[in-house]
């Protein structure tokens, strides 16, 4: 179809039906451009006589124009993109998603299942297509750009850039701490007065943006976590106080129960006891219930929240609350979906976590493959296995990737057993990453031997995790190449040693030299050690001034100290055998024993070095 319409950069439903209630007035009157409209669009229009003209023939036109096969199907795509609205989701660089688009088009090229569902899912021509007719048709850079910035959460390219843009200008200073935070911390210490003070300052906390709301960085979703922790009485004042500026405890508990991946349990609980409704409504039109299946990927966390609230009856949300007869009630005689299960789909892409494109018209395996994921991520093997058993293949490829490789990535141990025992081909490759689950689950032993999980699922896999690890000691070790932006630190590690008068370079000035580059050893040294990050800013500010503020001098040694250091840290990265030496690392090798410069630093100004450490364990 040539000569198409580009979708507005924020489609409106509202609009597109004026548009065509406008259109049908034209068309009536005789209007020969609207009437040249109709006809390049709508093959049985009849002007002959106006009076048979209806909003259907103009709504047709409209949805043509933009490349939709008919305007229900409009009406379905600017609904999701509304509902995808509220989905808050963190923005990238520019170079990331332009790269997402090249990725896109070559996969088209490769006839990726994935690609083909992304395009039919969100470029108008496209849209509700079979995979075999969107390979064989030509993808233009606009679409993949509009089908890329729909998987990331956008209503269009053009957003997209808006976004990207307005977070590129954002002041960088990575010493700074936010407005938000600086709450939290008075909020930790029940002090009223120093909340007001905040406020004071920050007089925009009492009016989030929907940004913050969506990510949750509001005064009083800081002050119900709080709460928990502290209890009710210790943090009435503030509670009160907050309450009587203005804000909503009552929604500010409700979003509470939108929850994260690895919701608690105890959370949900803490959440409904003190008033959030089980039943509730989000903007995005999708009960709270429905974003918990999605969300929490926690079973028992899910079951909290389900036991006071009202299910819709769908094929999906019965998988995913484990409810083996409300699946069976939505399958047919020969285990085909029933009309009823394909009426309520689950809206992965609105509910938080994209990437995963609903195709608008699917097939009966994927309405199948739809409730089975979902039935994973909650841990429900028995739907897992009554799934099976009325013949949806555990091997189907046609979200390109096997299910045991998600199952066996996110360490979900009796969903592997249950996979295994559904007959999952552990050898089947998957692709992003280019592995089978057998692989993968070896891989991932191999960085983290000590991981009991991992551990268990190499053993289902078959494979014998002490033979892996005996295997792996007589592997010859490519030593790890230092990262350049570790090697860069040790410059103004030189120039701090400089200008105190050093003859060399020591530990500290190895941390002083980290901590001016930024980055993530910035972060968990100041932040995940819980330190009092302004009263260290203000007395060592004239250390950690900015890279670029360097000193003319000599090239100074390294002392013995800050050389074992730098040989720990790279111990540490060939014990695990990384490719690189980073950052990370040599902090941890300057924090680990304990005591030492660093851990006296992080002491002094109230900072843990056992949760430091525990935290880059984690993350190295």
């Amino acid at each position: 179809m040539s000569g198409l319409r580009s979708l507005p950069p924020r489609p409106s439903l509202e609009f597109e039906r004026k548009a065509a209630k406008a259109l049908l007035r034209r068309l009536r009157a005789g209007d020969p451009d609207a009437r040249a409209r109709a006809r390049a669009r709508h093959p049985t229009f009849d002007a002959s006589a106006p009076a048979r003209i209806h909003l259907a023939d103009a709504q047709l036109v409209i949805a043509r124009e933009y490349g939709f096969t008919s305007w229900p199907k409009l009406v379905r795509y600017f609904r999701d993109v509304e509902r995808q609205r509220h989905a808050h989701r963190s923005v990238d660089s520019r170079d990331f998603y332009e790269a997402s688009v090249r990725s896109l088009l070559a996969e088209h090229r490769q006839r990726r299942a994935w690609a083909g569902r992304a395009l039919a899912s969100y470029v108008p021509r496209f849209y509700g297509m079979r995979g075999d007719d969107v390979f064989a048709a030509t993808v233009t850079e606009d679409d993949a750009r509009l089908a890329v910035a729909r998987l990331y959460g956008f209503p269009s390219w053009e957003v997209l850039l808006e976004r990207t843009a307005a977070e590129a200008s954002r002041p960088r200073d990575q010493w700074e701490v936010e407005s938000i935070q600086r709450a939290a911390q008075a909020m930790a210490a029940a002090d009223l007065d120093a909340l007001k003070r905040v406020v004071e300052a920050h007089p925009d906390l009492l009016h989030p943006t929907d940004e913050d709301e969506g990510l949750g960085r509001t005064l009083l979703r800081s002050a119900i976590a709080h709460e928990q922790v502290q209890g009710v009485a210790a943090m009435r004042p503030i509670m009160e106080w907050l309450t009587a500026q203005g804000l909503d405890l009552q929604h500010a508990l409700n979003v509470g129960l939108l929850g994260h991946m690895g919701m608690k349990p105890e959370t949900v609980r803490y959440l409904l006891d003190r008033g959030a409704d089980p039943n509730w409504v989000a903007p995005n039109g999708i009960p709270v219930l429905e974003q918990a299946l999605l969300r929490y990927w926690n079973g028992p966390a899910v079951d909290v929240l389900a036991a006071r609230a009202v299910p819709r009856r769908a094929l999906w949300i019965a998988a995913g609350l484990g409810n083996v007869d409300g699946v069976r009630r939505s399958l047919s005689a020969t285990g085909t979906p029933t009309p009823a299960a394909r009426r309520l789909r689950p809206p992965f892409d609105a509910a938080g976590y994209g990437g995963i494109p609903s195709h608008p018209d699917p097939s009966d395996e994927e309405i199948l493959l739809e409730a089975f994921v979902v039935a994973m991520s909650n841990g429900r093997t028995a739907v897992m296995e009554y799934l099976a058993s009325r013949g949806f293949d555990v091997n189907t490829r046609i979200w390109d990737t096997p299910l045991a490789n998600p199952a066996v990535g996110n360490g979900w141990v009796p969903v592997v057993e249950c996979l295994i025992r559904c007959g999952a081909d552990l050898d089947l490759k998957g692709w992003r990453p280019d592995q089978s689950a057998r692989e993968i689950a070896r891989e991932l032993f191999e960085q983290a031997p000590q991981h009991a999980d991992r551990r268990r699922i190499v053993e289902l896999c078959g494979m014998n995790p002490d033979a892996i690890l005996a295997e792996l000691e007589t592997r010859p070790v490519t030593p790890p190449r230092v990262e350049p932006r570790l090697q860069e630190a040790l410059e103004p590690a030189g120039d701090d040693a400089f200008r105190l008068g050093q003859p060399e370079i020591r530990p500290e000035n190895l941390l002083f030299g980290l901590l001016r580059g930024g980055g993530p050893p910035l972060l968990y040294f100041t932040r995940v050690s819980r330190m009092d990050l302004d009263r260290f800013r203000a007395d060592v500010a004239d250390r950690v001034r900015a890279v670029v503020d360097r000193a003319a001098r000599p090239r100074l040694p390294v002392d013995a100290d800050a050389q074992a250091a730098i040989q720990a840290a790279i111990a540490l990265a060939t014990e695990r055998r990384r490719e690189t030496v980073q950052g990370l690392h040599l902090l941890y090798a300057l924090t680990r024993a304990g005591h030492g410069t660093a851990a006296d630093l992080l002491a002094r100004y109230g900072g843990n070095a056992a949760i430091l450490n525990q935290e880059l364990e984690r993350a190295m």
